[in-house]
């Protein structure tokens, strides 16, 4: 079985402070669940991400990383 790899995409706000430069999908090798949120575990470190900003997990195989199709609103879900 080959390496995970989640990509977590991110709901867009309209934060104009500049503070939080996170480019949506955000990449990493291990997630975390909790109550409030996930950690997020990447080569930099960990991110935790509130399940308010989150619209949707991927989980697949290194390497096998997809073109979203989602991008337009979808509900994430495999068609």
């Amino acid at each position: 079985m080959g390496e995970k790899v989640y990509d977590v995409y991110l709901v867009p706000t309209e934060r104009g402070d500049g503070d939080r430069n996170i480019v949506s999908p955000v990449e990493g090798h291990d997630v975390e669940f909790y109550e409030t949120g996930v950690w997020l575990a990447r080569d930099g470190g960990r991110n935790f991400f509130p399940y308010e900003q989150i619209r949707t997990i991927r989980e697949h195989s290194h390497g096998a990383s997809e073109t979203p199709t989602e991008e337009s609103g979808s509900d994430g879900s495999e068609e």
